[in-house]
């Protein structure tokens, strides 16, 4: 890979992000779509919420601590999301217990508050990153 070609990967950051929360929210609408035909409800829970947790973990161990360091005037912002991802965590530990309409519906209200206050602080902020190592913002495998 030739230095231009790493220069656009990095600082597409921000744009692995949204790729990211959309995944994240079609996984919410496909656990609407098991809830409603009562098929796979679990698997697509269980799904969902190692999905939401290993996305919150890398940005939490990963990017919060880089964006921090190199804008502090994100801290108070950053202390919030980490404060979100908690919040989150215990909402997903309760549609695992009860994968409900009421909890998804709550959790999927939170979710996307999240996500849109994330996307609308910290894309152009990603994108601007210079290449030094992979942030790991992606669902799943750790890639976007």
């Amino acid at each position: 890979m030739n230095e231009d070609d790493e220069r656009a990967r990095f600082r597409a950051y921000g744009d692995q992000l949204i790729g990211a929360h959309l995944r994240l929210r079609e996984m919410v609408e496909d656990l609407y779509d098991a809830l409603d035909s009562g098929r796979d409800v679990r698997l697509h829970c269980l799904t969902l919420c190692g999905a939401v947790t290993r996305h919150h973990t890398a940005e939490d161990a990963n990017v919060f601590p880089l964006l921090a360091a190199r804008h502090p005037e994100l801290a108070a912002f950053l202390d919030d999301l980490k404060r979100d991802h908690e919040i989150l965590a215990g909402m997903l530990r309760r549609l695992e217990a009860a994968t409900t309409h009421e909890e998804l519906d709550g959790l999927s209200a939170v979710l996307e508050t999240h996500f849109i206050g994330e996307e609308k602080r910290l894309t152009g902020v990603l994108n601007a990153l210079e290449p030094r190592g992979d942030l790991g913002i992606g669902v799943g495998d750790g890639r976007s």
